[in-house]
């Protein structure tokens, strides 16, 4: 049950987060969302006890600038009151699941007592004091659990995880019998598809998610990909070796690209494009024809 829901926990505490920063500051969401926006990059971890927790980089900008980039956040917005923000934030939430089965209770879900939020500086590393924070330790810190949950999910010498896939079977099985017994449609159970979901231990949720300016969108990626192998493919084409150039300029094109739509239609005409096209189509109708007519016979004596 709470694989199961723990997607719509995140949801539910990422708007309780814009409420309380707003809050704290002593302002409106309203005003807030002028004036800074929070992003974020989450990632899905599953414990040695199969349950998922989150990680999470939570991070807060000022309001967006002409060129789609991010100011610095507004003075008053520290690292201390975004960890304050964000633990009061997930204390707050909760969501009451359905029953799993007939008779059952519902129960209200929360975040557990663990919720550590530390602030993420860009010096005294923890590593090399003397260095500075850079961008590939971050991802490296998202990429650390997301590989690790990608494995343990699927360990097949687990006991304790076929357990778990086990009672997942069994729960589907005694739904699906239940639904049977009082005609009831399966597809309407808040739980039809938690056999599907069996491999990720009922856990239906991306096991890694952003907010859309919490760096470079996917959408922007495939189209640098698209745009190298285009030059790679003139590159050959043309017998020379390409160019490579830095992926910044790659999705610095992604501003200038144009695509042009034509949508302008004329009528070409009617019918078949040669006499011999013709010619086929009405063979074709005339062996089509026949065959029903030779059918007609045996299937009135078979009535008869």
């Amino acid at each position: 049950m709470w694989q199961w829901w723990a997607p719509e926990l995140w949801r539910r505490f990422t708007i309780a987060l814009r409420r309380t920063l707003a809050r704290i500051l002593g302002i409106s969401a309203h005003r807030l969302a002028k004036i800074a926006t929070v992003q974020f990059a989450k990632v899905a971890e599953y414990q040695l006890r199969g349950l998922i927790h989150f990680h999470a980089l939570v991070r807060v900008d000022g309001k967006t600038t002409n060129d789609d980039s991010h100011a610095p956040a507004p003075p008053g917005i520290t690292a201390a009151l975004l960890s304050t923000a964000i633990e009061t934030a997930a204390a707050s939430v909760w969501f009451d699941a359905p029953p799993l089965l007939g008779g059952d209770l519902v129960r209200r879900l929360r975040f557990g007592s663990q919720v550590d939020a530390r602030p993420v500086r860009d010096a005294h590393r923890t590593d090399d004091p003397e260095k500075q924070l850079e961008a590939e330790q971050v991802a490296g810190y998202l990429a650390k659990y997301a590989t690790k949950s990608a494995t343990d999910s699927t360990d097949a010498t687990s006991p304790h995880l076929h357990r778990l896939r086990s009672t997942i079977a069994q729960t589907v099985d005694r739904q699906r019998f239940e639904a049977a017994a009082t005609d009831a449609p399966m597809a309407e159970h808040p739980y039809a598809l938690l056999g599907k979901w069996a491999h990720m231990l009922g856990f239906r949720g991306h096991f890694s998610s952003k907010s859309r300016r919490y760096s470079v969108t996917l959408g922007r990626l495939r189209r640098a990909r698209a745009r190298f192998q285009r030059r790679l493919a003139t590159a050959s084409r043309e017998g020379r070796a390409l160019d490579v150039r830095d992926l910044d300029d790659l999705l610095a094109d992604d501003d200038t690209e144009t695509i042009l739509v034509v949508g302008q239609w004329t009528y070409a005409g009617s019918g078949w494009d040669t006499d011999g096209d013709a010619e086929l189509a009405k063979a074709a109708a005339a062996r089509a024809r026949e065959y029903a007519q030779e059918r007609q016979p045996s299937a009135r004596k078979k009535s008869n």
